[in-house]
């Protein structure tokens, strides 16, 4: 378990699936997600082997708990490139407007910090759709860096969104 001053990350379990199956067939979950189908059970297995089964580990994946250990998100580290030590960060809260919490902000911290320090990761990235403001606001404040724009990446909305890129190296970081 790694733990944080607000939330903990800890090991993803089996029985979990069903409940991440239902956060993420979400509507405010799945909209700025890549995956634009309902998940199902089917899905939900296989994905959960895939993160288990893939070595070295493509993807690390951890539940987010509060201190009650209730589960109330999932985050982790996706599209590992272990030799040029980057990947993207994931996270999701099943809470709308997650983005404003302080758990978020905790959650990305740890993230880092694991990223950084445990993995001797050199940059963390994020992609979000224009359409999740919500998020841009976050990781700017996060001190994440803006690196581009891939232009109408998305249909979301009965409209095309852009996609932005934002990363921190880990000379970046500060663990305040």
């Amino acid at each position: 378990m790694i733990e944080g001053k607000l939330v903990n990350l800890r090991a993803l379990e089996e029985e979990d699936l069903e409940l991440l199956k239902k956060w993420r067939n979400l509507d405010f979950v799945r909209k700025t997600t890549r995956e634009y189908r309902l998940l199902d059970t089917i899905n939900q297995k296989k994905w959960f082997e895939t993160i288990h089964n893939n070595s070295p580990p493509r993807e690390i994946m951890f539940g987010i708990t509060n201190k009650n250990n209730k589960l109330i998100g999932v985050t982790g580290l996706t599209y590992i490139d272990w030799k040029n030590k980057n990947s993207e960060i994931s996270i999701y809260i099943a809470k709308k407007n997650w983005q404003k919490t302080v758990e978020a902000k905790n959650t990305i911290h740890l993230i880092l910090q694991y990223g950084f320090n445990e993995l001797n990761i050199h940059r963390l990235w994020v992609e979000i759709y224009e359409i999740a403001k919500e998020n841009i606001e976050l990781f700017s404040k996060m001190k994440f860096k803006k690196e581009g724009v891939l232009r109408d990446k998305v249909w979301r909305d009965g409209k095309w969104w852009n996609s932005q890129i934002y990363s921190i190296l880990k000379t970046e970081y500060s663990n305040e």
